[in-house]
């Protein structure tokens, strides 16, 4: 079945949907004309149509209207992104970016401008938001570290001078939802004022343990706040200060995949197989047959535990889950105007704790568990300087520092337990370690245009980036049974090793006419190695050579706003598996070492119309194409035929010119919104999306089981707003198709093949005034 046909294959099945709802999503907006979108891409306000950079930018009442509360939930709004999501780690994949191999995120997240380095932190912050903006593409000439493959950046709302301001919304939900969010704006004088954030939410499992009803998974139970006081003593100068916290004792997420689907085995051989082979429905043993664990229990036997549930938002395991997020930052901000320059300061410093523990054996027996303790300090400074005089020419540069290699500042554990006596209450194992170390990174960039005429403006940038990396491993030395956590100690040798590296990026924007604008582009990006022992130097680096053509465009008199970019995206040095016979006996060892490489094209399109004073319209598509180079994967699940090499029974699939995971081939977003005005009684606007995409695996290696079929969603909204747009009562409903989505597959030990998905149907309604 091509593409085309399987698209329209699923769309019809909800023929009378669609045709009630036409395609539909986007803001209530009352008007005829398209607001102006404005966002600091280029650390500069500009308007998003005349800036030559592929970006979606996403305003809060967006946010709000297409139920995107998180991060997880943030590629169906965004052509090209896709989330992949495992325990408590979201990991955006932008134009390719992201598929393998990096040794930092690919496409990291930014709040307010501060670089977040754990894929945990992506899961907060989604509150009072002025916008979400995605930029493809590396952006290391204007960005701070890491901007590989593009970034997502999200701003919150500033405190105001102007007048006391509050609002409150709260939302309840099936799953026994709860969420209260508020804010709280005071101005304290003429220059002085404060923005107070916060919300708490609770909600029961979305997957349902059948074992231990209290050990269910996907639940929420966190709280977050944000605090913020702005000083601005003249129209020239301004002084943020910001705190946060952030806590989620949730179940969570499991510590990676928390669905078991069963043993992938061949049928003839009885051995693991994951590429001609089927599932065997069980995560214990069967006689006579390879894999399964133990621990969970013999089919044989007729364990109960040993078999796989099919539903696959239901799982049977004794242990409750514990989830521990804790994160506490500041930040200030300084603004302000010298000699037709703007200057800026920037500086962070946050503190993120992390512990995730699941059951292990993934059954009703005590026996095993198994997760991570994360411990992450760092701190960020950054200036950049803006020129402001007129004239054909404008620049910026900028001097940037991100530091989390201070002693104990960066750490991560590998944690398991056994339960055999003692179901809540691990015994440690002995030979537990934990990784140390951490990144000093120093930048200076530059980037500046030239208006050659008045219509053609070239630019270029350079970035030189220095990255030091230090690793080391502390061994357990205390491993007590109980809830106390495993310590760690000892006299390690610590290994360092740096690198230099420099980034360039050119453009050339032509103003075709007022309305219209070509761009084009090219740019690199760059990832560090990770440090390499007997050297003590990094290992090469991953880098990204991009080339872009875009265009962006405004039609029928303002109502139309078209952006289009066709990409390149060349990424090599990737991290990828080779086998080393090591010793005299020649034991084969895996081992990760750069040279993998991946290369991604496509064709992205955006529009949003404002087909009449009451109906808007928006659409979103990407076509992508992203193949490995050359790519090795480690393969514990059989042989897989010519594509396939294993040396002393150890193997790996050689995926050169294959597809990468995540790399639907078409995802499509259409809808709409229909402002129905009620006069003094104000408004009433429904509004629905539909999202599509076509199939794509969720593992590297092509294993059978981790492919994700072409799928369709639906989220359906109905609005009612005060005639002031003061009060709100929103009622929702995501997936209401109820897709099953897989968002991450894995293998396990014993050949386990595990699974995670994404929220089934969830239906609400929130309330809220001036919100």
């Amino acid at each position: 079945m091509n593409h085309r046909t399987a698209f329209l294959h699923h769309l019809n099945k909800r023929t009378a949907i669609a045709a009630a709802i036409v395609v539909l999503t986007g803001p209530s907006w009352a008007q005829s004309v398209l607001p102006e979108v404005v966002i600091t891409a280029t650390r500069r306000t500009e308007n998003i149509q005349k800036v030559p950079i592929a970006v979606t930018s996403i305003s809060a009442d967006d946010l709000q209207e297409r139920g995107i509360t998180d991060i997880l939930s943030l590629d169906k709004a965004v052509p090209g992104l896709k989330i992949a999501n495992a325990g408590n780690d979201p990991t955006p994949i932008l134009r390719g970016a992201g598929v393998a191999g990096t040794t930092d995120i690919a496409v990291p997240f930014y709040v307010d401008g501060i670089y977040r380095p754990r894929s945990g932190q992506g899961l907060a912050s989604y509150l009072d938001l002025e916008q979400v903006d995605v930029l493809r593409g590396p952006q290391g000439t204007l960005f701070g570290r890491n901007t590989y493959g593009g970034l997502i950046s999200l701003v919150t709302k500033r405190p105001s001078t102007k007048a006391l301001d509050f609002g409150a919304a709260v939302t309840f939900g099936d799953y026994n939802e709860k969420k209260l969010e508020g804010f709280l704006n005071v101005p304290l004088g003429q220059d002085l004022a404060m923005r107070v954030s916060a919300s708490s939410e609770k909600r029961d499992p979305y997957v349902q343990n059948i074992f231990n009803s209290a050990a269910g998974l996907k639940d929420a139970d966190s709280t977050y706040a944000r605090a913020q006081l702005l000083w601005m003593p003249s129209k020239t100068f301004s002084a943020n200060l910001t705190v946060t916290t952030w806590h989620d004792t949730a179940n969570g997420n499991a510590d990676y995949q928390y669905k078991c689907l069963g043993i992938p085995v061949n049928a003839v051989t009885k051995k693991l197989d994951g590429i001609t082979g089927f599932i065997d429905p069980r995560c214990g043993t069967r006689a006579g047959w390879e894999g399964g664990r133990s621990q969970a229990g013999s089919v044989d036997s007729g364990a109960a535990s040993a078999l796989a549930i099919s539903d696959p938002y239901k799982i049977a395991f004794d242990f409750k889950p514990q989830r521990d997020i804790k994160e506490d930052s500041v930040s200030v901000k300084l603004q302000g105007e010298v000699v037709n320059h703007s200057v800026t300061f920037s500086a962070a410093q946050f503190k993120y704790r992390e512990l995730r523990l699941t059951d292990s054996d993934l059954s009703q027996l005590p026996a095993l568990v198994a997760g991570q303790l994360i411990n992450s300090r760092a701190s960020s400074a950054e200036v950049t300087i803006n020129s402001l005089a007129t004239g054909p020419l404008k620049y910026t540069l900028g001097a940037y520092l991100y530091d989390d290699s201070a002693a104990g500042g960066n750490n991560s554990a590998f944690l398991w337990g056994y339960t055999y006596t003692t179901p809540q209450k691990p015994a440690w194992a002995s030979w537990l370690y934990q990784g140390n170390g951490g990144t000093r990174s120093t930048a200076l960039y530059g980037q500046a245009s030239y208006a050659l005429t008045d219509k053609l403006t070239a630019a270029v940038g350079l970035r030189n980036s220095e990255d030091k990396r230090k690793s080391y491993t502390l061994n357990v030395i205390s491993s007590t049974r109980g809830n106390d956590l495993p310590s760690y100690g000892g006299s390690p040798t610590v290994n360092n090793g740096k690198d230099k590296h420099t980034d360039w990026r050119a453009s050339l924007a032509y103003q075709l006419n007022k309305d219209t604008m070509l761009f084009a582009s090219g740019s690199t990006g760059y990832i560090a190695g990770s440090v390499q022992a007997v050297s003590q130097k990094l290992l090469d680096p991953q880098t990204n050579e991009s080339y872009e053509l875009g265009f962006k465009t405004t039609l029928l008199d303002g109502r139309l706003k078209l952006n289009g970019s066709l990409f390149q995206a060349n990424y090599d040095g990737l991290t990828t598996t080779v086998f080393v016979a090591t010793g005299a006996a020649g034991t084969i060892l895996a081992q990760q070492v750069p040279g993998g490489s991946t290369q991604a094209h496509g064709l992205e399109l955006e529009a949003r119309w404002a087909a009449t004073d009451k109906i808007n319209l928006t659409l979103g598509l990407a076509a992508n194409r992203s193949t490995f180079k050359r790519f090795n994967v480690g393969n514990t699940l059989g042989p897989a035929g010519s594509d396939f090499i294993a040396p002393n029974g150890q193997g790996w699939f050689i995926m050169d010119g294959k597809k990468t995971a995540y790399s639907p081939d078409l995802t499509l977003n259409v809808g709409a919104s229909y402002y129905i005005g009620l006069g003094s009684a104000g408004s009433v606007t429904p509004s629905a999306f539909i999202y599509y995409s076509s199939s794509y695996r969720t593992t590297a290696a092509p294993f059978f089981f981790s492919e994700q079929k072409a799928y369709t969603t639906l989220d359906l909204s109905l609005m009612w707003a005060s005639r002031d747009n003061k009060y709100s009562v929103r009622g929702f409903v995501n997936n209401a198709t109820d897709q099953v989505v897989m968002t991450s597959g894995s293998v396990f030990s014993k050949g386990r093949a595990m699974a995670d998905y994404s929220l089934p149907r969830h239906y609400g309604v929130r309330a809220a005034y001036n919100f």
